[in-house]
């Protein structure tokens, strides 16, 4: 039980790289195959230097992989596993989704409360 605390903030780390839109994007890409940091460019519309923030964070978190080809950086996903995981959050979503939806929809057969009227 010592170690619980560091478990949980590595968790934490991991989890918060994976907190921002553009690098859930830039995950979603490299599940597909390598990308040099001008092609992630292209893909995700943001500048140079945005990518390379987003990247080092991945980078350091150990979620991303560069390999330095001639003048070119290719990064790719150091485990198809992350992926998984994106996967799993996203059926999470739609079952809460789901449940929100049926939720509403028996909301809307229910009968309307009405106000009492004033004496």
């Amino acid at each position: 039980m010592n170690g619980e605390p560091v478990r949980f903030a590595l968790f934490a780390e991991v989890f918060a790289a994976l907190a921002h839109p553009k690098r859930l994007e830039i995950i979603h890409l490299l599940g597909g195959g390598e990308y040099t940091a001008g092609e992630l460019v292209d893909k995700t519309g943001l500048s140079k230097a945005n990518v390379s923030q987003h990247v080092n964070i991945l980078k350091a978190r150990g979620l991303v992989h560069c390999e330095k080809r001639g003048t070119f950086c290719h990064y790719r996903l150091t485990d198809p596993s992350v992926l998984e995981t994106c996967e799993l959050i996203r059926r999470i979503i739609l079952d809460q989704m789901e449940v929100s939806s049926r939720h509403r929809a028996e909301l809307t057969r229910a009968t309307p409360l009405r106000p009492r009227a004033k004496a």
